[in-house]
């Protein structure tokens, strides 16, 4: 199985990696320098992994190195791609593995995990068991001892598994269409002075300056989680979507769906408002990851 364009779906903190994944302890990257042995190791491991995969006969991936992560702590000189080449990692596989929404989110003193090997969770519902890991190993052409269960999200790491055209879409910014026809970016995601306190705060989101009664359109296929007023959001719509991927609509002045509704990217689901606490006309658009707020990013069109 070819792990050229093999991605890694790890959405794990440092200590369920280091209690549930693997027996040995995090390795130290202390820096990216070619002369550093560390780095040297990684590097070699990730290449021999990934030769020892494209071999034609399954009984030979008894060869692979067991898993193994490292640790590096993003530098002030250091952008993704940089690491990406230093280390030998594939793009797919060293943003997915630390959670990113895109190559731009990581930033100095961030802790990077490198893993030696390139793979995919699956999020199966198959519970742990000799049984099941057979299954696995039978399905996917793996020896077992390589097939590892997180028990804590009840997922299976397959070394070799590719990504599903869903993920890849996320992150590339796919995902996620532009919920205005129209409209003026007013506020940007990240740190601003807050308009009522002129205080530093941090925005979770993008505002989407707009006339009152503008259509705001669903980003994504979806499901209704909340369809009320809520807070400073004023009347607000909270969208479900596949992979944790959640988006919300906040100062709306009209809400047109309601809890429970399937929605189709692109339908109708409200229109620009300045409810809550708000300073004028425009859409309020968050996305979210497994409640964690994300920079949005999306294509301009539906």
């Amino acid at each position: 199985m070819k792990f050229l364009f093999h991605r890694v779906l790890l959405l794990l903190t440092f200590s369920i990696l280091n209690s549930h994944l693997f027996s040995g302890e995090l390795i130290q990257l202390s820096n990216l320098d070619y002369k550093n042995p560390i780095l040297q190791r990684l590097r070699s491991e990730i290449f021999h992994n990934l030769k020892i995969s494209r071999k034609k006969f399954p009984s030979e991936r008894d060869e692979l190195i067991p898993l193994q992560f490292y640790l590096y702590i993003v530098g002030k000189k250091d952008n993704f791609f940089y690491i990406m080449a230093r280390t030998g990692m594939n793009l797919d596989t060293l943003a997915s593995v630390n959670s990113l929404s895109s190559p731009h989110d990581i930033y100095p003193g961030m802790k990077l995990l490198i893993p030696n090997m390139r793979g995919s969770y699956l999020n199966t519902g198959l519970k742990k068991g000799n049984k099941n890991k057979d299954l696995l190993s039978r399905k996917y052409k793996i020896p077992e001892n390589f097939i590892l269960y997180e028990p804590t999200n009840s997922r299976w790491f397959v070394p070799g598994l590719p990504p599903t055209k869903l993920e890849k879409s996320y992150f590339y910014g796919f995902g996620f269409s532009k919920p205005l026809i129209g409209g003026r970016l007013s506020s940007n995601y990240g740190k601003r002075k807050d308009p009522f306190s002129e205080k530093q705060t941090f925005h979770g989101g993008i505002d989407l300056a707009a006339k009152k009664g503008t259509a705001v359109y669903a980003s994504a296929e979806g499901k209704v989680l909340l369809a009320q007023k809520k807070g400073g959001y004023g009347k607000l719509i909270i969208l479900s979507h596949k992979l944790g991927y959640e988006s919300r609509y906040g100062h709306l002045s009209k809400i047109l769906v309601k809890p429970g509704e399937k929605i189709r990217r692109g339908q109708k689901i409200g229109e620009v408002g300045s409810t809550g606490k708000s300073t004028g006309p425009h859409l309020h658009f968050e996305v979210r990851r497994n409640k964690k707020r994300e920079k949005p990013v999306f294509k301009k069109h539906f």
